[in-house]
């Protein structure tokens, strides 16, 4: 009987340990455009960011466009070459691969051109708004002062 629970032990502990050596292999990747520059962000399924991860960027055609290494915090940004679909490949190591896709709709109109431009209005009537308040606390302050000088006056 306690060779059997050992077995069993020794069977369920080999089970762990493959699972994490399963997991391990996970990447996790993740890309964005802002402007002109996409931002790249990489870390293991452990929260591990990508050390010196290699970084490659092709084109639809499979084309090498850009390439290049993530710094210490997993990081990499690069400047858009083309405007078209473009695929990131993290080559982490020893089996750890990871791939994102910017569409090329996402990258034609820059990011400083979505911004609205702030109402002109709402800003004027915020500055009369503070000037008023001003104004306001000055005449309670002036008030508060007269009522104080009023009484210490025999």
């Amino acid at each position: 009987m306690v060779k059997a629970v050992f077995y069993l032990f020794l069977v369920v502990g080999f089970w762990f340990a493959q699972i994490e050596v399963a997991d391990a292999h996970r990447v996790n990747l993740f890309a964005w455009v802002e402007g002109d520059t996409v931002h790249v962000e990489s870390k293991f399924s452990g929260g591990k960011k990508v050390k010196a991860g290699k970084v490659i960027v092709t084109d639809p055609q499979g084309n090498e466009l850009v390439k290049g290494t993530t710094d210490e915090k997993g990081e990499y940004a690069f400047k858009i070459p083309q405007k078209t679909d473009l695929t990131i490949v993290l080559i982490a190591g020893t089996g750890h691969r990871a791939e994102w896709t910017i569409a090329a709709s996402e990258i034609q109109m820059p990011a400083s051109a979505k911004k609205t431009a702030p109402d002109r209005g709402n800003n004027l009537k915020g500055i009369l708004i503070g000037i008023g308040c001003i104004f306001g606390l000055t005449a309670v302050v002036a008030y508060i002062r007269k009522r104080k000088k009023n009484k210490l006056a025999p």
